[in-house]
């Protein structure tokens, strides 16, 4: 019955190993994909002007830095699991997956509706500068006219 114990050990060991290669090979994945929307949004904000919308884009880099964070620790929590009764814990690294999933997905959708209101308060702003400045041309030309 030892060798059957031996045997039985490997196999769970085994298929741990091919569980938790599927779970970093998909964090992996989303990591790649994080790398490549920092990359692409830096260039975008590059060539953007406008202080508040850089404001903006700097809360998102922090909320992209807080999510690697949470990346890391993740990553930390499954090495942690590996050293648990396999299916016990694996139960419980499950469920925590998809509440940071929820999580994730709610969160992405605050920081959206964070950042039209961000956007919209700049366009709003912008529009009113521009009535203003306007408005200030037409007095201006005005004193002008009665100058001369």
């Amino acid at each position: 019955s030892g060798r059957m114990t031996s045997v039985l050990t490997k196999i769970a060991r085994r298929i741990r190993n091919v569980q938790l290669a599927g779970a970093f090979q998909r964090w992996s994945h989303n990591v790649s994909k994080r790398r490549r929307m920092v990359s692409v949004m830096s260039k975008i904000a590059l060539r953007i002007k406008n202080v508040e919308i850089a404001g903006a884009f700097q809360r998102w880099s922090e909320n992209v830095s807080e999510g690697r964070r949470m990346g890391a620790v993740m990553s930390k929590i499954a090495n942690r699991i590996r050293n648990v009764e396999l299916a016990g814990g694996f139960q419980r690294w499950s469920e925590n997956v998809s509440e940071t999933r929820r999580m994730a997905s709610v969160l992405t959708k605050i920081a959206l509706r964070m950042k039209n209101v961000e956007l919209a308060g700049a366009v709003q702003r912008w529009s009113e500068n521009a009535a203003q400045s306007r408005r200030m041309a037409k007095v201006m030309s005005k004193i002008a006219l009665r100058i001369r």
